[in-house]
C-alpha cells in the first residue's frame, strides 16, 4: 500500500518483525534514491566503514534508511547490525538485507531510537545525521539518545563535525537578485527584506569564497544537543560584490577519511546560505558576523547579524533571520 505521496509499502506482513511505529522524516524513494546515488557521501562513509568495523564487532545504524550502510558494516566483517529506522523506509530496507543474502547479520527495527530499549550494546555506531548545516536534519537528539547503546570504547562515525562559514558573492542568487531590478517595469524590490530572512541552498564554485573560511562550530556524537551560537571576524580578501555567508560541514569519518562539502565538492548536500543585502566590497574590509541558531520546537531558527567596517568607518550593518516577517519561511531546504 502506498500513501498519496507515492512513498515506499507503509504497512507490512507482521511475520517481517517490523514494529509499525512512525516518526522522523516521511519522504519519497526518491530522497534516498539521492543519497545512495551521491559519490562524495557513498564513498567517504564505505571507505570510512572498511576502516572502522572489526571482525566481532556489534553495530548499530541509526536512521538506517535503505539499510545501505548496516548491509557495508556486515560485509565489512560485523557480526551483527542493528539497523534502526523511523519511517517506512525500514520495510525497504528489510527487503533489501533479505534480498543480499544478510538477515542473519543485519536486524531491521522500524523503531523510534530515541524511545527503544537497545538489546545489546554496541562496538560502533554509524549514522548519516548531516543535515545541510548539521542540525537542519532534526537528528542530534537522535544521536544523543544513542549514548544508551554504547559501552565506554564505542566509537562513532561520523565522529566529529565542524561547521564552516565564510562571506560569498560574485553568483546569481536568483532567490534574492530577482527583486533587485524591475519586473516587467514593475517595482518588487518591497520583497527584498523577505527574501533576506531566508536561509537557501546552493552549489558554489570555490572562487564565490571572499574570505578564509572559519570554523563556526562543532559537534561530537554522543553529546545532547546544544544551540549554536559565535561571533567569527572576515578580512575580505579581494573586490567583489558580498552576497551571502556560506555554511558548510566537514565530518571527520573515521582517520583520514574526511567528508567536506565546501563549495567546488558536488554533494547532494550542497552549502547552507545566509544572504545579505548585496554589497560592493573592498580588499580589506572587516566583516564582523554574529551567528545563533534559536531552538524552536522541533526546529530552529537562525539569527545573522553583524557589520561591514573599511578601517574605521562602518559601512553597513544588517540583523536577519530565517523567519520571515510575515510568519512564513520562503526558502525551504
Amino acid at each position: 500500500m502506498t500513501n498519496q505521496r507515492g512513498d515506499i509499502p507503509l504497512e507490512r506482513p507482521k511475520e517481517d518483525g517490523l514494529v509499525e511505529t512512525s516518526s522522523g522524516h516521511v519522504v519519497s524513494l526518491e530522497y534516498h534514491r539521492m543519497l545512495l546515488d551521491d559519490p562524495v557521501r557513498m564513498d567517504a562513509y564505505e571507505r570510512a566503514i572498511r576502516a572502522l568495523v572489526r571482525p566481532g564487532d556489534v553495530v548499530l545504524d541509526v536512521g538506517c534508511g535503505t539499510g545501505i550502510l548496516a548491509m557495508l558494516a556486515a560485509r565489512c566483517g560485523a557480526l551483527r547490525v542493528h539497523a534502526v529506522e523511523s519511517t517506512a523506509v525500514a520495510a525497504l530496507a528489510a527487503e533489501l538485507v533479505a534480498a543480499n543474502g544478510l538477515v542473519d547479520r543485519v536486524l531491521v527495527h522500524r523503531r523510534d531510537a530515541r524511545r527503544m530499549e537497545p538489546p545489546e550494546l554496541v562496538d560502533l555506531v554509524i549514522s548519516d545525521f548531516l543535515g545541510r548545516y548539521l542540525i537542519d536534519d532534526g537528528m542530534l537528539p537522535v544521536m544523543a539518545a544513542t549514548k544508551r547503546w554504547c559501552k565506554p570504547e564505542t566509537r562513532f562515525c561520523p565522529e566529529r563535525i565542524r561547521l564552516m562559514l565564510a562571506p560569498v558573492g560574485d553568483f546569481f542568487l536568483r532567490a534574492v537578485d530577482l527583486f533587485t531590478a524591475p519586473i516587467y517595469g514593475l517595482d518588487f524590490s518591497g520583497a527584498l527584506p523577505y527574501a533576506l530572512n531566508t536561509c537557501y541552498h546552493a552549489d558554489l564554485r570555490p572562487e564565490a569564497i571572499m574570505s578564509p573560511p572559519a570554523e563556526f562550530g562543532g559537534y561530537t556524537p554522543p553529546d545532547p544537543p546544544v544551540p549554536f551560537d559565535g561571533t567569527l571576524t572576515f578580512t575580505i580578501a579581494r573586490d567583489g560584490r558580498l552576497q551571502a555567508l556560506a555554511g558548510w560541514f566537514s565530518a571527520n569519518l573515521a582517520p583520514d577519511v574526511v567528508l567536506s562539502t565546501e563549495p567546488g565538492i558536488e554533494t547532494h548536500w550542497g552549502q547552507y546560505l545566509f544572504p545579505l543585502p548585496p554589497h560592493q566590497v573592498q580588499a580589506g574590509d572587516i566583516l564582523s558576523v554574529h551567528l545563533w541558531e534559536q531552538p524552536v520546537g522541533a526546529d530552529s531558527v537562525w539569527h545573522w547579524e553583524g557589520r561591514l567596517a573599511r578601517g574605521a568607518d562602518a559601512l553597513w550593518e544588517f540583523a536577519l533571520r530565517s523567519i520571515s516577517q510575515l510568519g512564513h519561511s520562503f526558502g525551504a531546504m
